[in-house]
């Protein structure tokens, strides 16, 4: 239970720093807010599987200075945006009638899950560069290949690549710019390398 003064958070599975939890009811991603004070929407897998609360108390010891303030910015226009809505007039309720001859059924709510595998992407290249554009639309289970000149072919499905590339997704150039370029092959990706 949280009282009012307590911080949720979660921990990165690599760098294993608390990222103050802000929204946690996105399909497989959390929206939070870095040490760095950059409030961002990212894969629920980067990140271990339970949320830690955070007592007042051990706050300033746990988080970055821009990161509480900024999160209690983020609090406040939440709260400001409550206020107004709560002060707009309802709209009236409108009612139709329909016939009892024509009584529709409830329907149950189907929630798609994406079962797309396969390859769902490929280019080619001198490095191991990572494409955010080209990687983001897949399916967790889809794969994408990378050809790289000289080496041979890196495969990997996005749940992989989320699960063992953190270090790219969480780069500046990779969540700015939209791409991540390893200089050189790291040992990490041989495992997914096919001569």
């Amino acid at each position: 239970m949280m009282d009012e003064s307590s911080i949720e958070a979660v921990r990165n599975r690599k760098n294993q720093k608390l990222f103050i939890l802000v929204d946690d009811t996105l399909d497989m991603r959390y929206k939070v807010i870095n040490p760095e004070g950059e409030t961002l929407i990212l894969p629920d897998v980067l990140f271990e599987e339970d949320p830690v609360t955070v007592p007042a108390s051990k706050c300033v010891d746990e988080f970055s200075e821009v990161q509480l303030s900024n999160y209690v910015e983020y609090k406040s226009k939440e709260a400001q945006a409550a206020r107004k809505q709560a002060e707009r007039k309802p709209e009236p309720v409108r009612t139709t009638v329909v016939p009892p001859k024509v009584q529709a059924t409830p329907r149950k709510k189907v929630v798609p899950v994406s079962t797309k595998r396969g390859l769902g992407a490929s280019w080619t290249g001198q490095k191991l560069t990572f494409y955010k554009h080209k990687i983001e639309p897949l399916a967790p289970k889809q794969t994408f290949r990378v050809v790289l000149d000289g080496v041979g072919t890196f495969e990997i499905t996005k749940e992989e690549f989320l699960a063992q590339f953190n270090d790219a997704v969480m780069s500046q150039k990779y969540r700015a710019e939209g791409y991540y370029t390893y200089m050189a092959l790291p040992e990490k990706a041989r495992k997914y390398i096919k001569s």
